[in-house]
């Protein structure tokens, strides 16, 4: 579900591995990420962390299927899911001693905004799309996603972003405040560039 790497700078490199689903967060994927933002809280030896999507995308939002609508899950296990996806998206990430940089192509969505919103810098691959989709599905955009987002982001942006459910491109992105550089290749040889040099 993650591909972690770490370069002798002292670089981790979080990788979302899920490319059949667009890496989109399901269960394994959420409690994945909080164990190893837990572990990497209190390792002296990572100076900066980078997250990326491996398959083209970066993150398709929450995995509702898994989570929610069809899941065949125990119900212990999705409350300790839930649990660990409010833990690391409200509280670890914004704890995290280390600088965090995001590279995105492909979709960047919902449940993968709030990475975005605590970035020290988020490099996106031109034709990326990013978007709060969740009311084409009849539903409001998570409450502490917008949140979030919301303190990175436009406000103007945000509602068209949250009541139209439309994506938006990387230049959108960045006029509105979501991104901090839009480039043609690879974003995530961006994103290592700017976090060795931090």
């Amino acid at each position: 579900m993650l591909k972690i790497e770490d370069t002798p700078e002292g670089i981790r490199c979080i990788g979302l591995n899920r490319p059949d689903k667009r890496n989109a967060i399901g269960v394994e994927m959420t409690l994945a990420l909080e164990d190893v933002l837990l572990k990497t809280k209190v390792d002296s030896t990572i100076k900066a962390i980078v997250f990326h999507g491996l398959g083209g995308h970066f993150c398709a939002g929450m995995d509702m299927k898994d989570f929610f609508d069809s899941s065949t899950r125990p119900p212990e296990v999705l409350q300790r899911a839930r649990a660990a996806t409010e833990h690391w998206r409200i509280q670890l990430l914004r704890q995290m001693p280390q600088k965090i940089f995001t590279a995105v192509e492909g979709y960047c969505l919902g449940g993968g905004l709030p990475i975005l919103a605590v970035s020290a810098a988020v490099i996106a691959q031109r034709e990326a799309k990013l978007g709060l989709p969740e009311i084409n599905f009849g539903f409001v955009p998570g409450g502490q996603i917008v949140k979030a987002v919301g303190e990175v982001m436009s406000p103007r942006g945000l509602a068209y972003a949250a009541l139209s459910g439309r994506p938006f491109n990387a230049e959108q992105a960045q006029r509105w405040g979501l991104v901090t550089q839009v480039v043609e290749s690879d974003p995530l040889e961006h994103a290592l560039a700017i976090a060795k040099a931090s």
